[in-house]
């Protein structure tokens, strides 16, 4: 059995880009579908979260009647909880699901995620890889460049090898981003180390750092084969989130890792992943940490590329 996707879909809402998404990439990718309501439980279990609905089958019918029109299969489920973040992560786990798909919070502004509750808690211990996708999101029929955010620890590889899946399933171009942030050091490099040679600038310094940061890039990314096609981009900036988040409006995805310590197996945000979560124009997806390949079981068992 192929892992599903699994989206979230907050009926309250009526905001359907994580549904859009969640379409797109079983899709392209070719794996079940399951969107999931969750919704007024029983009280004995505790107090329900106050943005719950009280019943979600009018609007997940309409989701049904969406997704067959496209053809797409879908399984749609009410699922009675206290708590969504909760319901969502448990049921991720039993489906054992290849990807989380969640939704910002509906009083955000459109094109840019805000997350409420849900997508917080979820941000900071989802058992499997999470897309978080902006208010008001729309398809553009198919990820078309797709980019990661690469640092060279293991789980900057890991983000690498996934995104460069994803490129290669879909059929999209890879664009492999890092950044560079300035520090004191840099400032002791402006110095000439020898009176024959005249001081550099700290805007030359900054480029000698760019360019080695580009040569790291292009010795991970030679690694992964020529089968797709890709770029490379180095940044210095003393903001690197800033940057991410600003080169965001011209990707259809955008893939990064968790932070570099805490439980193995679960989602948990850096400083700078949790800021590109929250403010990128694009879909992220943030990957659990400590985990092999783990957009692999999404993606390699459906055989050839899918058609755009």
């Amino acid at each position: 059995m192929r892992k599903p996707i699994l989206v979230g879909y907050e009926p309250n809402t009526l905001d359907r880009a994580p549904v859009r998404f969640g379409a797109e990439a079983a899709r392209f990718t070719g794996a079940p579908l399951i969107v999931a309501c969750v919704v007024h439980g029983d009280r004995a279990e505790g107090e329900p979260d106050e943005d719950l609905a009280a019943a979600a089958g009018a609007a997940l019918h309409d989701v049904r009647t969406a997704l067959d029109a496209d053809g797409i299969p879908v399984q749609c489920r009410e699922i009675a909880a206290v708590s969504a973040p909760r319901a969502l992560h448990d049921t991720a786990a039993a489906e054992d699901a290849a990807l989380l798909v969640v939704g910002s919070r509906h009083d955000g502004p459109l094109g840019r995620v805000l997350p409420g509750t849900t997508v917080e808690r979820l941000l900071h211990g989802s058992p499997c890889p999470i897309a978080v996708v902006p208010a008001g999101w729309e398809t553009r029929g198919g990820p078309r460049c797709i980019g990661v955010a690469y640092v060279d620890t293991e789980e900057g590889r890991e983000a690498l090898h996934a995104a460069h899946a994803l490129a290669r399933r879909a059929g999209a171009t890879l664009r492999v981003l890092t950044v560079v942030k300035p520090t004191f050091a840099m400032y002791s490099e402006t110095e000439p180390q020898e009176a024959v040679y005249p001081a550099k600038t700290i805007e030359q310094v900054e480029g000698e750092h760019r360019v080695r940061a580009e040569q790291a890039l292009r010795a991970a990314l030679a690694e992964l084969g020529p089968d797709v096609s890709a770029e490379t981009e180095a940044f210095v900036d003393d903001d690197p989130a800033d940057t991410l988040v600003h080169v965001s409006e011209h990707l259809d995805l955008l893939v990064c890792g968790s932070r570099g310590y805490g439980p193995v197996r679960a989602v948990l945000l850096g400083g700078v992943s949790r800021r590109v979560a929250v403010g990128a124009h694009c879909p992220v997806i943030v990957l659990p940490r400590g985990v092999r390949a783990p957009l692999e079981a999404l993606v390699e068992e459906a055989g050839a590329p899918a058609a755009p």
